[in-house]
């Protein structure tokens, strides 16, 4: 498993594929500073940094930037998509806060659906990141997995909603998910190897210490789709992503993995 980066950068120097992620674009805001007392009898917290990272769908189209593939996003406008806000004191997030915006955002976006639409046929793969935000409506999605179907396009749907709304899709699940809706192709566990068709692949060694989770499973998802966009089988594409989701949680502010980086933590799992 160790030379999974060494044979995916000798693919993508081949033959440059179109990674295509389509979904829902959002920014994570991470508001760093202190919880103190206030005259107003409720917890204050009193800010110090600021910090704005692209978040879901942009997200993991970013965590793909090391590769020198190309990609292409389509999703809300970055200055016009949902905001998460998490407040950080000592590198523990204290409260978030969420803003979803017009629950009708997504009518103002068919150019968007068009264009995303007009791409999947050209792509090596298709990423789906479904945060149940509006971008993704079923007919949408039934749409994209129809195209990709009829030119044997591997199409991955990083699910929020019941299966059936991804019919033609890989679906790549977290534990959640999993728990309450079934069968998913990929199920991602946290620190823990992901799951194949129900089976453990492989584990690995040591546990590294987590920094960051949020946005792991966006990480995950864009590099399990960027492997199966060259060929490789859905066992290595699950390794390979799982690695790189070890590496981008042990930074904060939603760094994405560095191949080099990904390449040292393979060198440390073991097949099982």
């Amino acid at each position: 498993m160790t030379n999974l980066v060494e044979r995916l950068f000798s693919c993508i120097r081949e033959k440059r594929r179109q990674v295509v992620v389509i979904g829902d674009v959002m920014v994570d805001r991470w508001i760093d500073g202190r919880m103190e007392q206030c005259q107003d009898g409720c917890p204050k917290f009193v800010q110090e940094k600021v910090t704005d990272t692209p978040g879901g769908a942009a997200n993991a189209e970013r965590c793909l930037s090391g590769w020198g593939v190309a990609t292409s996003l389509y999703g809300y406008a970055l200055n016009d998509c949902p905001i998460k806000y998490r407040y950080v004191e000592d590198s523990r997030i204290v409260f978030r806060a969420d803003d979803d915006g017009e629950a009708t955002r997504s009518s103002g976006y068919k150019w968007a659906h068009q264009l995303g639409l007009e791409m999947v046929g050209h792509a090596g793969a298709v990423l789906l990141s479904d945060y149940d935000k509006g971008f993704l409506t079923p007919e949408f999605i039934r749409e994209i997995a129809r195209i990709c179907m009829e030119r044997c396009i591997p199409c991955i749907a990083d699910v929020k909603r019941e299966s059936s709304i991804y019919q033609g899709c890989i679906l790549k699940a977290n534990s959640d998910w999993y728990i309450r809706y079934g069968h998913a192709d990929v199920v991602t566990r946290g620190k823990d190897s992901p799951l194949l068709d129900e089976l453990i692949q492989v584990r690995y060694l040591p546990t590294v210490r987590c920094v960051n989770h949020v946005g792991a499973g966006d990480c995950f998802a864009a590099h399990l789709t960027l492997a199966l966009a060259y060929g490789f089988s859905l066992d290595e594409s699950a390794v390979l992503a799982h690695s790189a989701g070890r590496v981008y949680v042990q930074s904060p502010y939603n760094r994405p993995p560095l191949p080099a980086e990904i390449a040292e933590d393979l060198s440390s799992t073991v097949s099982t």
